[in-house]
């Protein structure tokens, strides 16, 4: 995007990178991808495999290593979307997730 970004004559830096990550934490990870892979359906009305696929879902350290790959890929805001019990999707992301990911280079 930044390259784009240059090479049509606007500077990346005045262009905010986001990404919506789709997020389930959840202590076993098989059941995260299930409830994931459901949910995701039921939004889109079938199942759309490239989205299922960037969905980040598993345990705390699972999602800690999905969500650090979309902010190392550029991202400067990423917004979640919780497709289960949002509180307490929001508590685990803020408790076990947020705190152990890593700057990155702008």
């Amino acid at each position: 995007m930044r390259r784009l970004l240059t090479e049509s004559g606007r500077d990346p830096a005045t262009f905010p990178i986001a990404k919506r990550v789709y997020v389930l934490v959840d202590d076993d990870a098989d059941r995260a991808r299930r409830e994931m892979d459901d949910a995701l359906a039921s939004i889109y009305g079938a199942r759309i495999p490239a989205i299922e696929a960037a969905a980040v879902t598993g345990t705390a350290a699972d999602c800690v290593r999905g969500v650090q790959e979309v902010l190392d890929a550029g991202a400067e805001l990423v917004l979640f979307t919780c497709v289960r019990d949002p509180a307490e999707q929001m508590e685990r992301l803020a408790a076990e997730v947020i705190p152990r990911l890593e700057p990155t280079a702008g």
